[in-house]
């Protein structure tokens, strides 16, 4: 098998998203990038990130490639979850306080938000992009709990269709819930809107 045939196989695997440390890991020679770079085979779309044909990219697996403390939170995970029938045309995105965003080279609409590195672990769990990619987002619960935390700055059709579909939903888990909400400092909040809606 060539070199090119090798790192096309681990571009595929990597759902045509590949980093500069894969390649070196197999122990091909990092110039058979350049090489590829300059036959237009490959892209280059961040700092040691290469694409192999741009019409097949999951834009969720490539986002969290370029951003790698990126949890989906918001009305992203929401959407992953069924509490949002909305396709998020802005993402939403979890990072540590202090973690620089800026940096980044970016190209989607991104909205993110910034948490204390001790409460940023919080319901962090995986899921499959509609691609097939593995992504990483914050569960229901913590979903529901960032929603009600913000609810002054969250949009409010995404906070009133999230809540009533968890609360009436079959795989709502209201122990993980309020176990979340004493972290944040909300259980108060959480069981009005639960006299409410369940």
């Amino acid at each position: 098998m060539t070199d090119y045939e090798r790192i096309t196989q681990i571009a595929i695997q990597n759902n045509n998203v590949f980093k500069t440390k894969m390649i070196t890991a197999e122990g091909i020679r990092k110039e058979k990038i350049k090489d590829l770079l300059e036959a237009g085979i490959i892209e280059r779309i961040g700092y040691g990130i290469y694409v192999l044909g741009r019409e097949d990219i999951d834009e969720y697996y490539e986002f969290q490639q370029k951003c790698s403390k990126g949890v989906f939170s918001y009305g992203t995970s929401a959407y992953f979850w069924n509490l949002s029938d909305r396709v998020p045309n802005v993402l939403s995105c979890t990072v540590p306080r202090g973690y620089n965003t800026s940096r980044l080279n970016i190209n989607t609409k991104v909205r993110y938000h910034y948490i204390l590195k001790n409460l940023y672990d919080i319901g962090i769990t995986e899921t499959k992009s509609p691609q097939g990619a593995s992504i990483i987002l914050y569960d229901r619960e913590r979903t529901i709990c960032d929603l009600v935390r913000d609810r002054k700055k969250v949009d409010m059709q995404l906070f009133s269709t999230a809540l009533n579909l968890y609360f009436k939903g079959r795989e709502k888990n209201i122990r993980k819930l309020m176990k979340y909400g004493k972290e944040f400092h909300i259980t108060e909040e959480l069981e009005k809107y639960m006299e409410v809606l369940q």
